[in-house]
């Protein structure tokens, strides 16, 4: 058997010649730079590049997703890993069409279902139309307030379908907006 005067060769170790995952889209990685401009492109640094992509597209694509992660030099998944985890973000696959313009996320955490939320994911998308996105989501941590809604960014809390539609008619969508 393999005694110690036994030599074992070695078998070559092949790299890969890029790294895995989807391609990066020239474009795509074009759009990335320039909204980073000069800012590093440190890991903790990630959520708030996401939200840059995120406000300037209405969406993070596939393409975008892919880009930022080459820029970065992360992995592909890292960066989807990041970005489903949080609800304030709106990925679109390959093939998918993009969200409507507007978002209202309805969280559906145990609090805010007991306060009326599930009524509010019912009510909400014949109200408002099919130019805004009535989706639910999870915890958005402000159950003394429940239920809460969420227009673009902006909360709505104890929303009630009259305080969500006035938001969303006066434009009331982001947290520093009056």
């Amino acid at each position: 058997m393999g005694g110690p005067d036994k030599v074992f060769p070695l078998k070559p170790v092949k790299f890969m010649a890029r790294p895995k995952g989807r391609a990066v889209d020239a474009q795509a990685l074009a759009e990335v730079r320039k909204l980073l401009g000069t800012q590093p492109r440190r890991r903790d640094l990630l959520i708030e590049h996401l939200h840059k992509v995120q406000d300037r597209y209405g969406h993070l694509s596939a393409a975008h997703l892919a880009a930022l992660a080459a820029e970065m030099g992360m992995a592909q998944a890292e960066v989807y890993e990041v970005a489903s985890f949080y609800h304030h973000f709106d990925i679109v696959k390959e093939g998918e069409d993009a969200p409507a313009a507007l978002t209202v996320r309805v969280c559906d955490s145990l609090s805010c279902a007991m306060a009326g939320a599930d009524q509010l994911l019912a009510r909400l998308p014949r109200l408002l139309g099919k130019d805004v996105r009535v989706i639910p989501a999870p915890c958005v941590g402000r159950c003394e307030a429940a239920p809460v809604a969420i227009v673009h960014q902006r909360p709505v809390e104890r929303a009630t379908t009259a305080t969500v539609e006035a938001a969303v008619k006066a434009g009331k969508t982001r947290c520093d907006a009056a």
